[in-house]
């Protein structure tokens, strides 16, 4: 009996009507609901940052050897409108900016328009582009171009003592750099800088090494669309031995001047050099230069050139000497020669000397002047290889006195003419 009271009472719930009825509109406001939030209601909203990219760019590099050498813009800013189920849906990293650069055939500036690309899950047709910000996207079109530049080195680094870098003869491989990309770019890069930085160096060596691209005045430089072939060199860094050295001058003595009465003073005094331990080991002394005394009264403080031996390298940063050479004890005076005369004449020539006398400056301990007279003194010309009248250069002799000399050169008017039974031989001929 239980049982069917039960049973009456659930279909008595099921059956009621008002129940129903209120089941009915709930469902159909829910539905309502969802469908004006999905599909009904429309939505507005603003997307930034949306990437700008290109269609094309590689075809227009191959084809027209073009590229874009600067953008003025890589995002733009979309008000976008549409149902808010699919308004909703969107960020801005969905979205893209196309430029399509097909239509791209020479150098310049261009203001191209671009399209919005939306993803694939989003139904475009029933979304309005309200606003686009910029509307354009400006772009450089540059020419592509291509060259070699050098590579250059520097050694940053330390060396041990004793040691120093050839940085003249640092070497690398490649040599060159080939470079791609817009011209205008191109024609600021001097060259391939690389830096060694190694410390304690005491032999030479060789390593791989980037570099970086650099201007006239060594200033690094960034191309986005410059391209090149390797990124990186091996460069050989050659080290050399170092030593310092002594600077002279090679005195030939005469005129009365000898290694008793001259002084020399040489500054600097000595140079630090650098080169292979095979070569620098052999040179101790570099020579300014040969200076033959019986031609200078006085030497007075005369800069001289620093002449290198082969293969090595100044390290001291000076390239010339300071030479002065300082007479002691030594006297001079004027003597009026008659005593003249010749030497080395040519077989078949006879020769007459036409000056009187010759005017002869001697140098000397003072009490050897003193005791000099005019007969002591000879004039003789040299005439070797002369075989018409001439100037004929001198050598100076002062009999019985060897600590004086003659200062100077000289010269004599010789006439030489071949000897009469020469002419009468040749005539005869």
């Amino acid at each position: 009996m239980q049982k069917k009271t039960e049973t009456k009472t659930n279909r008595s719930i099921w059956d009621n009507t008002v129940l129903w009825a209120i089941l009915s509109v709930l469902l159909s406001i829910l539905i309502w609901i969802y469908y004006g939030n999905n599909f009904g209601t429309e939505m507005t909203r603003t997307f930034y940052g949306v990437e700008v990219t290109y269609v094309g760019r590689d075809a227009m590099r191959d084809s027209q050897s073009l590229i874009i050498s600067n953008e003025e813009t890589t995002s733009v800013t979309l008000k976008l409108s549409g149902s808010r189920r699919d308004i909703a849906r969107l960020t801005s990293e969905d979205l893209k900016a196309v430029v399509n650069l097909s239509t791209v055939t020479s150098p310049g500036y261009r203001a191209m328009a671009y399209t919005i690309s939306y993803p694939s899950a989003v139904n475009s047709s029933t979304i309005r582009e309200e606003s686009k910000q910029p509307q354009t996207v400006g772009l450089q079109i540059s020419k592509l171009s291509s060259r070699l530049v050098d590579v250059v080195g520097h050694f940053a680094g330390t060396v041990a003592e004793g040691y120093a870098i050839d940085a003249a003869g640092m070497t690398f491989d490649p040599a060159y750099i080939a470079l791609s990309g817009p011209e205008e770019e191109l024609d600021q890069i001097k060259a391939a800088s690389v830096i060694v930085d190694r410390d304690n160096v005491s032999s030479s060596f060789s390593a791989a090494a980037n570099y970086k691209l650099v201007d006239e005045n060594g200033e690094v430089l960034s191309f986005d669309d410059v391209t090149t072939d390797v990124d990186s060199v091996s460069v050989t860094v050659p080290v050399n031995v170092t030593k310092e050295v002594a600077l002279d001058v090679s005195l030939i003595y005469g005129g009365g001047a000898s290694e008793t009465n001259v002084a020399k003073t040489i500054e600097p005094a000595s140079i630090v050099i650098a080169g292979d331990a095979a070569t620098i080991n052999g040179i101790n002394t570099i020579y300014l230069a040969t200076i033959d005394l019986s031609d200078y009264l006085t030497y007075p403080r005369t800069e001289l050139p620093i002449i290198l031996p082969n293969e090595t390298e100044n390290l001291s940063g000076v390239s010339t000497a300071a030479v002065e050479l300082t007479f002691s004890g030594l006297e001079t005076a004027y003597f009026v020669v008659s005593n003249l005369d010749y030497t080395n004449l040519a077989e078949g020539y006879e020769a007459d000397v036409m000056d009187l006398t010759l005017g002869v400056t001697v140098r000397a301990p003072a009490d050897v002047l003193a005791s000099i007279e005019s007969n002591n003194i000879r004039a003789v010309a040299d005439l070797t290889d002369i075989t018409a009248t001439s100037r004929a250069p001198v050598t100076v002799y002062v009999d019985g006195y060897p600590e004086a000399g003659a200062v100077g050169d000289y010269v004599l008017y010789v006439r030489v003419a071949p000897t009469t039974a020469a002419e009468d031989a040749e005539a005869a001929g």
